[in-house]
Parts: structure tokens; C-alpha cells; sequence
């Protein structure tokens, strides 16, 4: 009756695998009181423990005696199989352990388009360099990403608004914003608008929209707030097509900062009615959880945010 509860007790796996490590402390150290110490408990409650041990099995693993601790023949066949589960459990533990101290692995990072063809592009590859072991796996999409669904581990977004309450973390790295920008040929052609009247009967580039309604928000200093709507001569979905069509001289366009604080610093393109401002969005660098990232998730993260938080003050300050 007892084999037959034993057997129904393994086959149910209600066994305690702990039961078992304690089971190769007490052999190993030839003494319940030095397993005991070994694993924090008191002798009686290591003595109480291997009997239950032997009640479930429905056999008897050990003699006992006041000098010594014998194995059975089954006690030592059961604790050969014991030391092996130990020592993979072991050598599990080793290889955490292992994976902890070097960033490794694939990685999965979604960006915006833009991003990944401008900004984002040097610190990949710098980051690559520094951590050689990690597979890097970059999807840009302008689309918004569910990271649990989809299986990234690290998103970078923009956004108008501030992220909401989730299980997300969002780490904010900074600011993006949309200038109004022209070539100094193309506003000596078109005449320098000085009132939001006079831009609007200025030619316009734009991101390409379901409809055809084109207009720039803006707002000053002073709290005031101006919608310009205006005639697009060209319409693309694609940030550099809009840029190049800006410094080919065909007219106006809202430009990220990113892609055009060089060519302003330079002089090749100038803000169009400065004291005017498009809606920023705030950068963020997102992510499942604080806890339990593993090394390179943790690496990407630190290295990266460093590196768009730099990018996004040096832009902001070179166009102010």
C-alpha cells in the first residue's frame, strides 16, 4: 500500500524537490547535523524532513545509528540520481550566472523610420562594436508597436502627449521638434513672410495625409495660437523625399529638427517666422519592466538613452 502512495505521490509531482538536495547534503556530510548547518536548518527539522522522504518513496534510503549515517542499497542509487539533478541544477545557475556578466543574445529594437536612418544609425553601430556577442534586430516603423504582442524588448517613440499609465516603462530622453524651414534662395524668390497671414500664401511641402488639408499649428511666446492652412506642392510619407524638396527650393516645409539643425547651423536653410513654434514631441525610450532585464536589454537601454538624450539637448540648443 505504501509503494502504491509513493507511486501516486511522484507520478502527481507533489515530491519536494528540495527534499532531494537535502537528501545529498545529509550523504555528502555524513551527519544530519552537518547538512543541517549546510542548509540553515536544525538538525530535528533535516531528521524530519529525509524521514518523510522515506515515507513517501516506501523505502528506507539510510541506516541510522549514534556513530554513524549508512546508505541502503537503494539510498545510494537514489542519491546518484539526487547528485545529478543537483548538479544540473548547478550547472543551470552557472549559466545565468554566465549570461549576467556579458550582454548577449538577440535583441529586438523598434524606432521610428526616420530614427534608424539618421540619428539612431551611428549609435547601433557603436554599440554594436562594444557588445559583439549581442544580435541586434532593428524594425523601423512609423506604426504604433505593442512590445509584449509583438516581442520587441526595447521601443523608441515619439509622442505629442505624455505616455499613460501602463506596465511600461518610459524613460524620457528629451525633446523633437518641428521647424519651419526654407533655402534663403527660395525665400528671396518667395519674399520672407513676417505675419502667419503672410505664410499662408506661401508654397508648402508636407507629410503625405488621408486628405488633402495641409495646416501648420503654431503658437508664440506672447500665448498666442495661429492655424496657417496652406497649397502643398508636394506630398511624401517620407521625411528625406520632404527635405530634399525643401533644399531644391520649392518651398516651406515642417521639418524634425534633427534632420536640419546642421543645415541651419551652416546657413544652407533659415527658420521661417522664428517667433512662431510647432508642437514639440517628447522622445521616449520604452520598455517591459525595471526588474529582471537581462544584460542586454540593460546595455542597449543605458547606452542608447545617453547617446538620443545628447543628441536631442545639442539639437535644441543649436536651434534656438
Amino acid at each position: 500500500m505504501r509503494n502504491n502512495n509513493a507511486q501516486h505521490d511522484l507520478s502527481s509531482g507533489r515530491i519536494d524537490l528540495n527534499d532531494l538536495y537535502l537528501y545529498t547534503l545529509v550523504v555528502e556530510h555524513k551527519s544530519f547535523t552537518a547538512a543541517g548547518q549546510a542548509a540553515g536548518l536544525t538538525t530535528s527539522r533535516v531528521s524530519r524532513r529525509i524521514a518523510a522522504l522515506e515515507e513517501r518513496l516506501g523505502v528506507r534510503l539510510l541506516h541510522r545509528s549514534t556513530r554513524k549515517l549508512t546508505l541502503t542499497p537503494v539510498g545510494e542509487r537514489y542519491y546518484e540520481h539526487c547528485r545529478a539533478m543537483v548538479g544540473e541544477a548547478e550547472a543551470a545557475a552557472e549559466v545565468i550566472e554566465h549570461i549576467q556578466a556579458q550582454p548577449r543574445g538577440r535583441l529586438r529594437v523598434t524606432c521610428p523610420a526616420l530614427m534608424a536612418q539618421t540619428s539612431l544609425r551611428p549609435i547601433l553601430i557603436d554599440f554594436m562594436r562594444r557588445y559583439p556577442e549581442v544580435r541586434l534586430s532593428i524594425t523601423a516603423t512609423d506604426r504604433f508597436v505593442d512590445l509584449i504582442d509583438e516581442g520587441f524588448d526595447v521601443a523608441i517613440r515619439f509622442r505629442a502627449l505624455p505616455m499613460e499609465n501602463s506596465t511600461l516603462v518610459a524613460r524620457p530622453l528629451g525633446e523633437s521638434r518641428h521647424l519651419l524651414v526654407a533655402t534663403p534662395e527660395c525665400l528671396n524668390n518667395l519674399g520672407r513672410p513676417t505675419s502667419t497671414s503672410e505664410l499662408a500664401r506661401m508654397k508648402g511641402l508636407a507629410k503625405s495625409r488621408i486628405n488633402e488639408a495641409h495646416a501648420w499649428p503654431l503658437s508664440n511666446l506672447e500665448g498666442e495660437t495661429a492655424v496657417v492652412p496652406f497649397q502643398s506642392v508636394l506630398d511624401a510619407d517620407d521625411w528625406l523625399v520632404l527635405k530634399a524638396g525643401v533644399m531644391a527650393g520649392l518651398g516651406i516645409a515642417a521639418l524634425p529638427e534633427e534632420i536640419c539643425a546642421a543645415e541651419l547651423s551652416t546657413g544652407k536653410l533659415e527658420r521661417v517666422l522664428p517667433a512662431w513654434r510647432l508642437p514639440s514631441a517628447a522622445l521616449y525610450m520604452v520598455y517591459a519592466s525595471r526588474r529582471g532585464l537581462i544584460p542586454a536589454v540593460r546595455a542597449f537601454i543605458d547606452f542608447a538613452a545617453q547617446r538620443l538624450a545628447a543628441q536631442c539637448a545639442a539639437n535644441a540648443a543649436a536651434t534656438l
